[in-house]
C-alpha cells in the first residue's frame, strides 16, 4: 500500500472528530456501542461475537463472570521454580492448580534458541549481555532489581518473577483459560510488567503471595509494585479477593480502579485490527494512585504505557500524541509544543521519533503544576517506517481543574 493511501485512510480512523461511520472505536474488551440500533457488540477479544442490550448489561455479565470464578488458597513455591499441584480451595468450582499447565518449561515462541527466561536477561540488562557459547543462554550481565534495591551480574544469583504468580492468577481467574492463553501469561514478552529479574532469596519469600501477605523489602518501591500489580490484574481481566484489595488500596490511598491507568486498545489504521494497547494516567503530586482528574496549583505527572502488536517489536517507529482542543487538532513535539495537523496524517510530528518497543514501554508525557482549567482530548498512537498508524481506539480525556 502506498504512504499515501495508508495516510489518507489513517486519518479518517484516527480523528473520530472527522468522520464516524460506525459509531466509535472499540474499548479494551473489544466491544462499543452500536449507535443505529442503541445496542452493545463485541468484534474480537473474549467476547468476539456477542450482543447486548446496553453498555450496563455487558458490564453486569462481566460481573457475574467473575464472581462465579471463585478463589482457592496459596500452594506455590518460589514462582521461578516448577512445582506440584495445588488442591486446596476456597470453591468446589475452582479446578486444582498444576503449574504444568502454565509452564511446563520456559517457552521459546521465536524458536531462536534462547527461551523466556533468558530473553527477559537480555531485555532486562543495563549493559549488553554476555551469552553463553552456543548463543542460546545469558552468562553474563547487569540486573537491577527495584523490589530489593540490589544490582546483579551474574544470571544465577537471579529468579524470573511472574508478578502475579501463577497460581495466584489461577485463582484470580485464569483457572477458567484455556491452556494456550495460560501459557501465553506464563511467557508473556509484551506486557512489562508481567515479568521482571529478581533476586532469587526474595522472590522464594514471595512465593505466590499477594500485597497482603507480602511487599517488597525496598520500601520506597511498593506503591510501583502494586500498581504493577493492578495493571497486570487489569490487563488480563483477574480478581481480588477482600484482604488483598484493602492491602493495595491502602498503599494507594485511593480505589483499586485508580491502581492502573485507563486503557483502550488500539486499531491498526491499514486493517482496521484491533491489536495493541494504548493506557495512560494522570497523578497529583505525590500520590501513589492515580486520578481522573488534575488538580489546579499542584504538581501533576501524566504519562502514557504502549504495548504494541507483537509483531511490531524491534521495528522503527515513531510515538505521536494528538491534542484535540474544541475542533482543533494537533500533534504534540518532544518540546511539547503544540503543530496544527494539515491533513496528511504522514506530516504528524512525533512526540517521540525513531524509537523502538523491545517490550511495552511507558512515557513521561509532562510534569508541571497548571493555574488554569484545562480540558483536552488525547489520542496516542506509534506510525510505522511505511507510514501505518497503529493509534488508541478512543481518546483519552485530560482534564485539569
Amino acid at each position: 500500500m502506498k504512504h499515501s493511501t495508508i495516510a489518507a485512510s489513517a486519518i479518517l480512523v484516527l480523528f473520530p472528530i472527522l468522520a464516524i461511520a460506525h459509531g466509535g472505536g472499540v474499548n479494551s474488551y473489544g466491544c462499543h456501542n452500536q449507535s443505529s440500533t442503541s445496542t452493545h457488540h463485541c468484534h474480537s477479544g473474549d467476547y468476539n461475537g456477542m450482543s447486548f442490550a446496553s453498555q450496563a448489561d455487558f458490564l453486569a455479565y462481566i460481573a457475574d463472570q467473575s464472581n462465579s470464578s471463585g478463589d482457592d488458597a496459596s500452594g506455590d513455591t518460589s514462582d521461578d521454580t516448577a512445582d506440584s499441584t495445588d488442591s486446596s480451595s476456597d470453591s468446589s468450582e475452582d479446578s486444582t492448580y498444576n503449574r504444568d499447565d502454565y509452564l511446563p518449561y520456559w517457552a521459546d515462541a521465536d524458536g531462536d534458541c534462547i527461551n523466556t527466561r533468558h530473553e527477559v536477561l537480555i531485555l532486562e540488562s543495563r549493559v549488553p549481555v554476555t551469552m553463553t557459547e552456543n548463543g542460546c543462554s545469558v552468562a553474563l550481565g547487569e540486573w537491577y532489581d527495584p523490589l530489593t534495591d540490589q544490582t546483579f551480574t551474574d544470571p544465577s544469583d537471579v529468579d524470573i518473577d511472574h508478578h502475579v504468580a501463577l497460581s495466584e492468577a489461577h485463582r484470580s481467574g485464569a483457572a477458567e483459560w484455556d491452556t494456550a492463553k495460560k501459557r501465553a501469561f506464563a511467557n508473556d514478552l509484551v506486557n512489562s510488567y508481567a515479568l521482571q529479574a529478581m533476586d532469587d532469596s526474595t522472590n522464594a519469600s514471595k512465593s505466590d503471595n499477594d500485597p497482603a501477605n507480602w511487599l517488597p523489602p525496598n520500601e520506597s518501591f511498593r506503591c510501583d509494585y502494586v500498581k504493577n500489580w493492578v495493571e497486570v490484574k487489569s490487563l488480563y481481566a483477574l480478581t481480588y479477593d477482600d484482604a488483598e484489595k484493602a492491602a493495595i488500596e491502602g498503599i494507594l490511598g485511593t480505589s483499586i480502579g485508580n491502581g492502573a491507568r485507563q486503557a483502550v486498545s488500539g486499531l491498526q489504521a491499514s486493517t482496521s485490527e484491533v491489536t495493541g494497547r494504548f493506557s495512560l494516567g494522570i497523578t497529583n503530586g505525590e500520590s501513589c494512585g492515580y486520578s481522573p482528574t488534575g488538580s489546579l496549583y499542584s504538581s501533576i505527572l501524566i504519562d502514557f504505557a504502549i504495548a504494541p502488536k507483537e509483531e511490531h517489536l524491534n521495528e522503527l517507529v515513531d510515538i505521536l500524541v494528538v491534542a484535540v482542543l474544541g475542533t482543533d487538532i494537533y500533534s504534540i513535539s518532544n518540546q511539547l509544543q503544540l503543530v496544527p495537523y494539515t491533513g496528511d496524517a504522514s506530516q504528524l510530528v512525533a512526540f517521540v521519533p525513531q524509537t523502538t518497543f523491545k517490550e511495552s514501554r511507558q512515557f513521561e508525557f509532562i510534569q508541571t503544576s497548571f493555574d488554569a482549567p484545562i480540558n483536552v482530548s488525547l489520542y496516542l498512537a506509534y506510525r510505522l517506517a511505511n507510514g501505518d498508524l497503529v493509534y488508541s481506539s478512543q481518546p483519552f480525556s485530560v482534564a485539569i481543574n
